[in-house]
């Protein structure tokens, strides 16, 4: 960006701008995160682990790296995090977050992904309370595990609850 500065009466010095980069690559990557329960209710779809990204998160991180993207969109699996209501556990997440520090990659993360815990029920006003407390018991998790600013998505795709 140019800017033409005043200078009252002289020539106008044109001075160049950058704004620092928001993220460490131009393009992103992202990795399939839904956790819903199906139709039936029996089973739940979980694709970070259908695709084993829970188990190659580096591996994952290391192929994008050599293709110079190096932000990623990662999504929390809620219902493994918050198994009983109000006991958080992050550990299904430090694969990917281990990953991107490795590989020095930004993640952009998405709390709301399609999936919640079975004793949730979205419909009911005490989801709210219920996602504010889980929003809140990960950025204090961040805040445990990294310096780097947060960039989170607090719900994907929110027209497919309406």
């Amino acid at each position: 960006m140019s800017v033409k500065l005043s200078t009252r009466g002289r020539e106008p010095q044109t001075h160049q701008q950058t704004a620092p980069d928001l993220f460490p690559s131009f393009f992103l990557g992202g990795f399939e995160c839904s956790t819903m329960r199906l139709r039936s209710r029996k089973h739940r779809l979980d694709m970070v682990a259908a695709t084993h990204h829970d188990t190659f998160a580096l591996q994952d991180y290391l192929r994008l790296q050599k293709r110079s993207v190096r932000t990623t969109r990662e999504g929390l699996r809620w219902h493994l995090i918050e198994s009983k209501p109000g006991h958080y556990d992050f550990s299904s997440a430090l694969a990917q977050l281990r990953a991107a520090q490795k590989t020095d990659s930004r993640i952009i993360w998405d709390l709301f992904h399609y999936g919640y815990p079975d004793f949730i029920n979205i419909l009911k006003p005490e989801f709210v309370a219920s996602f504010a407390a889980f929003a809140r018991a990960f950025a204090r998790f961040l805040k445990d595990e990294t310096d780097d600013v947060p960039f989170i998505a607090p719900v994907n795709e929110p027209s497919f609850f309406c």
